[in-house]
């Protein structure tokens, strides 16, 4: 057997592996649809009919399970595994293998992943297909670009991660605004469930700060929440090269935006993985061996906390596992 083809296989039984294990971690996989992803589902059984739809302008995922007639939560399910998969081949070309699939293990026991097999139906993992789709390939000349622009149509919210990538030195700035400029018109006129512009502008007449009062409460048990002790590898990185940290904090300053205009503290803040796989770029991790087995053990022994509009929490499929409980911390 040809040694570069062993190594491929090897990798993908090890992502595989990843993968299955984010669902035993969370206890169970939902094949339903969920809340908001209810409203998504019954979207891509009329499409493109958008009559009582909540948010047609999410158009993306229900389009595609129109064209091919597949239940939403499958695809997610699928497209979950699509992003561990190219996730980890990417961190592969930056650090060790050991590296690697801890990282990717520490990650799958997070919100980034744990949040799609509890809530069907949300478009959230396709969007951040696309933008690590946009990230991964920065340096083509129009491929970061189309994805932008569908991550957008995916979940408009995509849109507060613009910052981070106009820091990216490889990023063209004229090309991801030209891609904004493109989804604008089509944000505007889709825009009309009830949770359109004015759902979110309207309450601000009469208090600039009242999304961010709602989400207050458990804010940052929200932070914390998104990719729980992987943060100490992003403020690591940032405290070890300030200088060049700008991407991460402009990054995490798009993400605190959200919260003039909504409270899903949890769904807000994961965008963040852009800011890790960025610090996984340019910061070698071999040295944090150590670390990084611990992060991947804290990860998974931690309690799942979801914080939610407008300043609520739960905590997902409580375990013997899972029963480190760090809520009071950060409360």
């Amino acid at each position: 057997m040809n040694k570069k083809f062993k190594f491929n296989l090897i990798d993908e039984i090890l992502i595989l592996v990843i993968f299955i294990f984010s669902i035993l971690i969370n206890r169970s996989v939902t094949f339903d649809a969920h809340s908001l992803g209810l409203s998504m589902q019954a979207y891509s059984e009329i499409f493109p009919n958008t009559q009582d739809i909540l948010q047609p302008q999410r158009v993306l995922l229900p389009l595609i399970g129109y064209l091919i007639n597949i239940n939403l939560q499958t695809i997610n399910i699928l497209v979950t595994y699509c992003f561990l998969n190219i996730l980890c081949k990417h961190i592969l070309k930056f650090q060790s293998r050991v590296i690697t699939y801890l990282l990717c293990a520490s990650l799958s026991a997070t919100m980034v992943i744990q949040f799609h097999y509890n809530f069907g139906s949300y478009p959230d993992i396709l969007c951040y297909l696309l933008l690590l789709l946009t990230f991964t390939n920065k340096e083509r000349t129009n491929a970061p670009y189309i994805y932008f622009f569908l991550a957008l149509l995916t979940k408009e919210t995509a849109i507060f991660t613009a910052l981070f990538f106009l820091a990216i030195k490889s990023i063209s700035k004229i090309k991801i605004i030209l891609s904004c400029s493109f989804y604008l018109p089509i944000y505007l006129n889709l825009n009309t469930g009830a949770y359109d512009l004015s759902h979110y502008l309207a309450p601000l007449q009469d208090d600039i700060m009242h999304w961010f009062n709602q989400s207050k409460p458990y804010l940052l048990t929200g932070y914390f929440s998104s990719i729980k002790f992987l943060w100490v590898i992003v403020i690591l990185y940032i405290l070890k090269d300030f200088k060049n940290s700008y991407p991460i904090i402009l990054l995490i300053i798009g993400i605190s935006l959200q919260f003039m205009l909504g409270g899903d503290t949890t769904r807000f803040v994961s965008f963040i993985f852009l800011g890790l796989i960025f610090v996984i770029e340019n910061f070698k991790l071999d040295k944090f061996l150590f670390l990084n087995i611990f992060i991947s053990f804290l990860n998974i022994i931690t309690v799942k906390y979801y914080v939610f509009a407008y300043g609520e929490m739960i905590i997902l499929n409580e375990s013997r596992i899972s029963f480190l409980n760090f809520f009071e911390i950060f409360k």
